[in-house]
């Protein structure tokens, strides 16, 4: 029953991945609602859903491929709109802002995406321009080769701005909750929102191994003192096959297909072996690694008590940039950097014990 019960988790998993977006943002939600491919916010009368996938095909862009797509609903009554956006572009092209202005007066290759502070766009734009609960300006030297979209605020644009693709406002449509980043503290409530949900979902990840994977879960655990050279040794090979790999794949006809699989592989490879190394913290911090084999409920503490700990700098960061001093601002953000830095560290290594692990099952 365990099994059976696990492979539809899967498979309701695998097939909410595959579809880059299939859910509409609901009428009337109130609150906040989780669920396969989409996160969504509402007031009750107007929503904001955003939805995400492995790849998306679609026609309004020449038929580009967008890998790691993004998609963005808003609701209001009978007024809505939906942008969509290449998840991987955006996160190496950057440009990303929260309730801060945003002036473009050089080359920028990249969608520009600003939350609650206005745009004015005085150069050139390679992608996309999202402007969402402020207003945006296009100056005459503005060039933007992608879209310009303007919700809940007001574009200015003058003749001679140039927009390759098309231009979206809608000034009346009402962004929910986004009156939060109108106040002084709006950087700190979106920061530890953003901590709150990812130690969520890393707990509820860490339920899921603790409680259905518990053999496998304390195996990883116990193994990783014993296997921490191998470890290192494939972390660094794999430093160099992936992206080998990687090249092949796109190389190939149909290799763009499967680039999302290998991602999800690596991805699902490196979160097993951090959690499971959050387990082993865990038990050492509480100075009972030996208890740590023997229940799953032990498991699932051990590893909150990890999540949390690596989490504790970021934290004290966000409280630090609220005192609006500089230098404590710089230390509040580099106590932030140390807690992705941890958290980068520990799935790089639980990737590598995962292989590790693996290497030693199938030499027995």
């Amino acid at each position: 029953m365990r099994k059976l019960v696990l492979v539809v988790i899967a498979l309701l998993a695998l097939f909410a991945l595959f579809r880059a977006y299939s859910e509409d943002a609901a009428q009337g939600l109130a609150g906040i609602r989780l669920q396969p491919g989409l996160v969504e916010v509402g007031d009750g009368t107007s929503s904001l859903g955003l939805s995400f996938g492995l790849m998306e095909k679609s026609g309004d862009r020449s038929g580009l491929v967008s890998v790691l797509p993004l998609r963005v609903v808003y609701r209001n009554g009978d007024k809505s709109v939906s942008v969509g956006l290449n998840g991987v572009a955006f996160l190496l092209g950057g440009g990303a802002s929260i309730g801060a202005p945003v002036v473009v007066s050089a080359l920028h290759r990249g969608d520009v995406l600003s939350v609650g502070g206005p745009v004015t766009v005085d150069s050139r734009v390679e992608g996309d321009v999202w402007v969402l609960g402020a207003d945006a300006e296009l100056t005459p030297r503005a060039e933007v080769t992608g879209d310009v979209v303007v919700i809940g605020g007001k574009l200015t644009a003058s003749p001679h701005a140039a927009v390759g693709g098309t231009v979206s406002q809608l000034a009346g449509l009402k962004v929910p909750f986004l009156g939060v980043l109108g106040t002084q503290f709006s950087a700190q409530a979106l920061g530890l929102a953003g901590i709150a949900l990812g130690y969520v979902l890393f707990g509820f990840a860490l339920f899921m191994s603790s409680f259905y994977l518990a053999a496998h879960t304390r195996q990883m655990q116990q193994a990783m003192p014993l296997l921490w050279r191998q470890t290192l040794i494939t972390l660094a090979i794999s430093l160099v096959v992936i992206p080998l790999v990687t090249f092949l794949v796109i190389a190939s006809v149909v290799g763009v297909l499967l680039l999302p699989l290998v991602f999800l592989a690596i991805f699902l490879l490196a979160l097993d072996g951090y959690l499971a190394l959050c387990v082993k913290v865990g038990a050492w911090v509480r100075s009972s690694a030996g208890r740590a084999g023997e229940d799953s409920l032990y498991l699932f503490t051990s590893g909150l008590l990890a999540l949390f700990l690596v989490n504790v700098p970021a934290l004290v960061g966000i409280l630090l940039t609220a005192l609006r001093s500089v230098t404590t601002a710089r230390i509040g953000t580099l106590l932030q950097a140390v807690t992705l830095g941890l958290t980068v560290a520990g799935l790089a290594y639980g990737f590598g014990t995962s292989l590790a692990q693996a290497r030693s099952r199938v030499a027995r």
